[in-house]
């Protein structure tokens, strides 16, 4: 547990939250605003159990892949499996309310797209910080 990165579950409920808002903009179905609430919170939820869950599995990863590419490259195709995963068994709890080809793939390949587009900045932010940190090391080393 002690390898469990607490910041990026957080960022997975704020995606949730994000994806949830957007996909607010493709639904043409009028509901009360306080079930489009309702549909957002539970989004977040939802990016908060994809991101405990990838985060556990990640951490559960051997030591030997600690290549920073190698481990974003694991996580975002656990983030992508887990989403998929669950997006399928809420369809299937849902009883198939949405039409199954119609409505559910261009849902799935938004929520897809948003997630490695976050994952592929995640990344760009880490590496951003490691050029910093060496270039802070240069500059300590040379005083």
């Amino acid at each position: 547990m002690d390898k469990i990165h607490l910041e990026n579950i957080i960022k997975s409920f704020f995606l949730g939250l994000f994806i949830g808002i957007l996909l607010q903009f493709f639904n043409d179905t009028n509901v009360l605003f306080e079930y489009k609430i309702v549909t957002v919170l539970a989004s977040g939820s939802i990016g908060f159990i994809i991101g405990f869950i990838t985060e556990w599995l990640t951490a559960i990863l051997p030591i030997s892949i600690a290549n920073s590419k190698i481990y974003f490259f694991i996580n975002n195709l656990i983030a992508l499996i887990i989403t998929t995963l669950i997006m399928l068994s809420l369809v299937i709890i849902a009883d198939g309310q949405m039409d199954k080809q119609g409505e559910f793939i261009p849902i799935l390949s938004i929520v897809l797209s948003i997630i490695c587009i976050a994952n592929l900045f995640d990344y760009m932010m880490y590496r951003r910080v490691q050029q910093k940190l060496k270039t802070f090391k240069a500059m300590m080393k040379d005083k």
